[in-house]
Formats: structure tokens, sequence, C-alpha cells
């Protein structure tokens, strides 16, 4: 469907209303690729034909996911606790085979005005739309502002030439000039073309009058025609950023950018500078990889560094988008074999400042994708079983969850609205205190290890009876609100840690007295114990965590 000049007209004169930045704060997000993540079915007929037998992602073609196909899969997205989706680009592509074959991505946008018949029409996209809304979900769309595909590898950038290239924009004078990026300097990287071989990729002149108003009545549009809640920009680094205020501000909606960077200062602009209301968190993303990455002992003050530099610069980091994973970069358990590696991760992830954004697939720990295109293997093959992985999402969403809907405080701050604060730390551990709860974290690794960590001071008061939300354990504190994780147990190194008030937890019932009493007798502790030492653990993590080995002194 491409909308017509007098549609696009009349939707920029309207007013659209939309979900806020801090509407979207509270949000946990699941990303797609809407290729990959559901198959056909009878309700999701399919719109490629022929399909492969099997969904080799080095073969960079079609596997047949399309929006009516994630209809289908809303329910295994929300039984982890997701409260939003963000598919891939819906804008139509172009589509014949290049020198990486096909767009099965959604990338290669060379018509932002109509969509993508590989993945459905107008009515399928109004459906997605309409069934993520009924389950009082947001839809975010990813969008392609900055290039724009080019089958003819001279890059002449004539008229005739994007006319044979059928894109939506004809004039040469639509598009910078042909250069590589310089990574040095920021306005090559805004001027310039991300690729300039195979598939070039040219760059739009989004300084061109007729170009911004183009694509202002465009968003407007495609916004309002679908209900879409907010947009995920990609290569917002490419342009420049006095562009991004007027197009969100037509969008009407939550924008957040990709800011491909891991410099915190200049992701921190867009923000300071008003560009756009957020960005998917880079720089955080690089400081859990310094911790938790590849092998155990990794370097934890890094994290600290950089975690805290986030808080610092960024005037809103509640509005950041926190990955551990995502359709550019490896799969973290690619990277890491340890699964207590990644729990930790996944803690950091989802209970620091920000957002929470999983990539499909990582709920079943998808190893295979070291790179694009490899990290986009289809997800169907392994059967959306609920796993360690999924429980742990469930009961992290679930944690973040409660605490917001009940604006649970801790001295008189609520979760949201506390920032974080490392309150204790070695080479190897930290404590982050963020309002009512408590996360110690480690990247010790499975092998269990004669060594504690402790926390000398937590804020809460002596012989407070205190709980792990993942194990629904229950302990108490010792001398000044001192706990100590000791890691030499058989089995029970490297876990992580997320406390919280015996009191407060009953509140927003995330450990229920059911299920504290089946654990007395085994992990309980009468408030006012000194120390002990915890042979067993239940729910969530029971699987593959084991249990909670802790002295609280």
């Amino acid at each position: 469907m491409r909308l017509s000049a007098a549609v696009l007209a009349a939707a920029a004169i309207q007013a659209v209303s939309a979900a806020t930045a801090e509407e979207w704060r509270s949000r946990s997000i699941y990303q797609i690729i809407t290729d990959r993540f559901a198959p056909v079915s009878d309700t999701a007929p399919a719109l490629t034909s022929p399909l492969p037998d099997d969904c080799d992602p080095g073969q960079q073609t079609w596997c047949g996911g399309t929006w009516r196909s994630i209809i289908d899969k809303l329910d295994y997205i929300q039984n982890m606790g997701f409260d939003a989706i963000w598919i891939s680009p819906v804008s139509r592509n172009i589509d014949v085979q290049t020198p990486y074959n096909y767009s099965y991505h959604g990338y290669w946008v060379n018509d932002p005005t109509s969509l993508n018949p590989r993945f459905g029409d107008s009515d399928d996209l109004l459906a997605l739309s309409d069934a993520v809304h009924k389950r009082n979900m947001y839809l975010m769309v990813d969008i392609v502002v900055n290039n724009v595909p080019s089958l003819d590898n001279t890059t002449s950038q004539t008229a005739d030439a994007l006319v044979a290239d059928d894109s939506f924009w004809q004039d040469p004078s639509y598009f910078h000039p042909i250069c590589n990026i310089d990574y040095d300097n920021q306005t090559s990287v805004e001027y310039c073309w991300l690729e300039t071989t195979n598939v070039s990729l040219m760059d739009v002149n989004t300084e061109n009058a007729y170009v911004i108003s183009t694509l202002q009545s465009w968003i407007t549009s495609l916004v309002s025609t679908y209900s879409i809640d907010g947009l995920r920009i990609d290569a917002a680094k490419h342009v420049p950023g006095t562009f991004w205020p007027g197009f969100c501000g037509a969008a009407g909606v939550f924008c957040i950018g990709e800011v491909y960077t891991s410099d915190i200062g200049f992701g921190a602009e867009f923000q300071t500078e008003g560009w756009m209301d957020s960005i998917l968190g880079y720089p955080y993303y690089y400081g859990l990889m310094d911790a938790f990455s590849v092998a155990p002992m990794g370097n934890m003050s890094s994290y600290i560094t950089i975690a805290q530099s986030v808080l610092n610069s960024f005037p809103h980091p509640e509005y950041l988008g926190n990955f551990l994973e995502n359709h550019d970069l490896a799969r973290f358990r690619n990277l890491t074999v340890d699964p207590r590696l990644g729990q930790n991760a996944m803690v950091a992830q989802f209970l620091f400042e920000g957002m929470p954004v999983a990539y499909y697939g990582q709920e079943q720990d998808m190893a295979e994708g070291s790179r694009d295109p490899y990290n986009r293997a289809a997800l169907w093959p392994l059967g959306y079983e609920n796993g360690t992985t999924t429980e742990l999402i469930l009961r992290l969403n679930t944690i973040r969850h409660k605490m917001i809907e009940q604006n649970m405080t801790w001295n008189g701050e609520t979760y949201m609205d506390a920032r974080s604060s490392f309150i204790a730390y070695t080479d190897y551990d930290v404590a982050i205190r963020k309002g009512p709860i408590i996360s110690v974290l480690t990247n010790r690794g499975s092998p269990t290890q004669n060594v504690s960590f402790g926390v000398p001071s937590t804020g809460w008061a002596r012989n407070e009876a205190v709980v792990d939300l993942l194990t629904c354990n229950e302990f108490a504190t010792g001398s000044g609100g001192s706990i100590s994780v000791s890691y030499s147990a058989d089995g029970y190194g490297g876990l992580p840690y997320v406390f919280m008030l015996v009191s407060d937890a009953r509140t927003l019932n995330i450990c229920t007295n059911d299920e504290m009493g089946i654990l007395s007798g085994t992990a309980e502790v009468p408030v006012g114990a000194a120390s002990a030492n915890f042979p067993s653990t239940a729910m969530i993590l029971a699987a593959t965590i084991g249990a909670a080995s802790l002295a609280l002194l």
C-alpha cells in the first residue's frame, strides 16, 4: 500500500497522541525479526513461495514469518512477562537477489510509504496492532530513514538509475554525494554512505526541505493508521541530530534510536540536546560484556564505571533500552557458555535503569550466531519451550512490573525514581541498591570457590527478614544490616541474588506465604539468626540454578 500525496498531506495536519516516554519506561520489550520469529500456519498462510525446507540463516533468504504469524505467538511473548514488542521494518524493500542475497530482514527499504508484501498487507498489520493492544501491550516499529539501497553499483545517482531501482526518491538531490565514512568525523558519519559496494546504501539528504516534509507526513500517517506506540530508529547517529525533533514530533510517539557507540557522552547528547527521547543502551551493553561475557572473572570494575557514567550522563537513563544481544551483534550465549554468567547479566539487564529489551531467542539460549546473518536464525525449530531462561525472564519481568505497579518505595523513593547505587563491590562482585531491592551479582562463574562477598551496610536494620526473589528463600540481616554471600557450597557458585524485605515481597505477592512455607525448615532463617548456610532451593530457578548458599552476618 502506497500512501497517496493527499493522504500524506492530511495526515500531517492531524495531531497524533500515543504512548509517551514516561509511559514506555515501565515496559519490557521483546524484539522480533518478522521473517524469523514464527512460521506459517493455518491462520498465517505463506506469503512467500517456495519456502525453504530448513531455515538456514547463512542462505539469507525468506523463511516465511509474517505479521499474522506473530499474532499466533503473542501468548508465548506475554507469558514471559513482556508487555511490548518491537518488530522489524514494515516498509517495502528491494525484492531482488543481491551479493548479500535477499532482504528478509526488512532493512533495505526503497519505499517507506508502502508496506512490505512479504510480511502482509494493511489488514494484516492492523490485525497485529489490534491483537497487541487487546493484550494491553505496546507496538514498536523499526524504521529506516537514513539510507536507501541501490542496485546500481556504479553509484551514479542519476535520475534514470533511481527510476530503475524503483526508489521512492527519484531525484539525485534527495541524496548526499557518495563518500566513504570516516568514523572519527561525525560530519562524515552523517553525510557519507553506510555501504558503497555490493548493496550500496545511499545516504538520504535529510536537510532537503521536500525530504523533511515528506518523511514527517509519512511517519504521522503510519503511526496514526496502525496505532503504533513507539519507533525504533535505525542508524540514528548517521542523520544530523537536528532532524530528529521535527520527525519525532510529527510521529507523536516515543522514539528510541540506534546509536551504535561506546561513547557515553556522545550517546547522551541525544537526550541532552533534545534530539529524541532515548537510545538503545550500547554503552551499558559494553559494560555488561566487559563483566559477564566470554569467561568468568571478567572486568567488573569496568561495568561499574560504565554503569555509573551512564547514570551521571543521561538525564533520563530510565528511557534507555538495555540488551544483551540483537540482530547486529553476536548472541550472548555464543560468547558465553557459562549459564551463571548469563543469569547475572540478565539481572543487570532487567533491573537496572532502563527498559529491558530481549532479542527473540535469548530466552531459548540460542547460541548459534557469532555475527550477521547467523544471529538471525528461525526460532520455531526450538519449539517455544519453557526452560530455565524463560522462567528467569518471567521472574525478572514480574519483579520489575509489580514494583512499578504498586509504587513500592524505599526511603521515600519508588523503584522507578530511585537511582541505582553501588553499595559494595570487589573485582568480581557487586551489590546494587535500587529502591526496595538489592541485586548481588558476580562474574565468578559456576565453579564453586571458597570465598564470600560481604555487603557491610544494606540500608536495612539488623535482624530484618529478607528474601531472595529469585528462589524465594528467606533470610535475616546481620549486624548493621549486613549480608554476606558464600560461593563455597558444591554446585552453588556464581548465583545472582535479588533481595527485598519479606514484608515488601508479601505486599507485592512475588514470593507468597505458601512459597516461603515450603522452604521453612531447610532454607528459612529465623529473624535474628547470626548466620546460616542453605543446601537447598526452590521455585523458579530450581532446575539449573540450584540452591542458595548464603550467610547473613
